[in-house]
């Protein structure tokens, strides 16, 4: 029993595994009982069967099968929950292990962008706007590589899905895009390139690449209070600690911004560099075509859809306090007989039963970026959320699609600046009741046509080339210490 445990850890633990790997043959593992217990009772029926005993023998295979899977089924659990704690060990010092960086002047100068991961299953804002810097950064004259942390696991057609979203188009092609996961293998960079961290495991990252270049700071692409995204343990320590690295930051957003100035973090740290050493920009949202009256009018059956996310890393787009006040207003009356949907989730769900109303809400599966716009113009009301200071792109998009869009207030993200973006939103705090509420007040605002149209036309750019303008470009040169442009 012991050599079978040892066994199945080293199988499931194989440490060039990753940790994607060894979640994958850690699943498979837990097949193993259930699929042994069904062939031992399968056997044994049929030497039942073939030696004529009947059914005496056939029903023993029964218990036979249960008793042996429950011997494996243990066996199995107890190896997986060795594992487990081997992993839950062990995943940081993967996550932040450093680079091979070997300093070598041969090496033509490059910007090089350290960035977690290519995942076209979770490609969305971020992702877009880190393949729209390393386009602009291109564009200005700089050769630009993208170090990957985790393993290159794309189809073959990868580039040309990442073509297809708003602004990147072409750049993709001629973007190197390096696997930087097994750390033993030397990753040779000028001394004098440029290091931009996209995440908060690349910031620690990309702060020993630079001492190994003999610099000082390197430079943070903020798209998130990061720590948020975790409960309060050892990641979210980590992230929190990453803004006291030495780097100068490009901040997603003014409301962004604006947190770490009020919270003193990063370089709005006490003695630091403050404004000198930050830029802001703001990502282009989905393009979308004009909103008219005359649309709107013609909408079959009035519709509300809900940014769901519920999977675990996306806690902070507050998928349940989005249901239970979705579902405490459809039990009180409102929206009867609207078509009620989800967008968003990457699970796979296609309906969700809502506990108090009853109501199917139908999950929509993932578009392409371009069909997400036509999908958005069907709705009438849109429902999407984020606990963080980050305004999220989400719910600006359905307000330019014409959906009066109720989203929620955070620290700085107050009412007034949100709803100044358009006329289309409505901010409420992040609580069931004043949620419940807003959607009451959504779902008549949402008769006015004239009004909603008018909010369509949001203050927000949705063109990647107004979003990194030149006058980014060149105070993010100056941020690098380098000119980039």
């Amino acid at each position: 029993m012991t050599k079978l445990k040892d066994l199945i850890r080293r199988l499931a633990g194989d440490p060039e595994a990753g940790t994607a790997g060894r979640k994958a043959r850690l699943a498979g593992l837990i097949g193993v009982p259930v699929a042994g217990a069904f062939l031992l009772g399968a056997i044994v029926g049929v030497l039942g069967e073939n030696i004529s005993a009947g059914s005496t023998v056939i029903l023993l295979a029964i218990p036979v099968a249960i008793a042996g899977g429950l011997v494996a089924g243990r066996v199995v659990l107890d190896g997986a929950m060795q594992l487990r704690g081997g992993q839950k060990a062990g995943w940081l010092t993967e996550k932040l292990a450093p680079l091979n960086v070997t300093a070598d002047p041969d090496q033509p100068m490059r910007v090089e962008i350290i960035h977690p991961a290519v995942d076209l299953k979770h490609f969305f804002g971020g992702f877009i706007a880190v393949f729209n810097l390393a386009r602009r950064l291109t564009e200005v004259g700089n050769q630009v590589r993208i170090i990957t942390l985790e393993p290159l696991s794309l189809p073959s057609d990868w580039r040309d899905r990442v073509a297809s979203y708003e602004g990147i188009g072409n750049s993709v092609n001629q973007l190197e895009v390096v696997d930087g996961s097994d750390r033993s293998k030397p990753i040779h960079m000028n001394p004098s390139d440029r290091l931009i961290a996209t995440h908060w495991t690349a910031a620690h990252i990309a702060s020993g690449a630079a001492r190994e270049l003999d610099q000082s700071s390197f430079t943070y692409l903020i798209q998130e209070y990061e720590p948020l995204i975790f409960p309060m343990g050892s990641a979210a320590a980590l992230a929190d600690q990453s803004y006291e690295l030495e780097h100068g930051a490009i901040f997603s957003t003014g409301f962004l911004r604006d947190y770490f100035r009020e919270q003193e973090i990063g370089v709005y740290r006490p003695g630091g560099p403050g404004d000198e050493a930050a830029v802001t920009f703001r990502n282009a949202i989905t393009p979308a075509a004009e909103v008219t009256e005359g649309e709107l009018r013609g909408h079959d059956r009035r519709r509300l859809l809900f940014y769901a996310r519920p999977e675990a890393h996306a806690e902070r787009n507050l998928f349940e306090i989005g249901i239970m006040a979705l579902d405490r207003a459809l039990a009180s009356g409102h929206f009867r007989d609207w078509d009620i949907a989800g967008i968003g989730n990457v699970d796979g769900t296609s309906e969700l039963v809502l506990p108090e109303s009853k109501v199917r809400m139908r999950m929509l599966p993932r578009v392409a970026q371009r069909e997400y716009a036509d999908t958005l113009r069907q709705f009438d009301v849109g429902l999407a959320l984020m606990y963080t200071p980050h305004p999220s792109l989400v719910p600006i998009e359905m307000a330019e699609a014409g959906l009066v869009t109720v989203t929620n207030t955070y620290a700085n993200k107050d009412r007034a600046s949100l709803e100044a973006i358009s006329g289309n939103l409505i901010a409420a705090e992040p609580r069931i009741d004043s949620i419940e509420e807003a959607l009451a007040t959504a779902e008549v605002m949402s008769r006015d046509l004239e009004a909603r149209v008018a909010g369509s036309r949001v203050d927000w750019p949705s063109n990647w080339d107004d979003a990194l303008d030149d006058e980014t470009m060149a105070a993010i040169g100056r941020l690098a210490g380098q000119t980039l442009i």
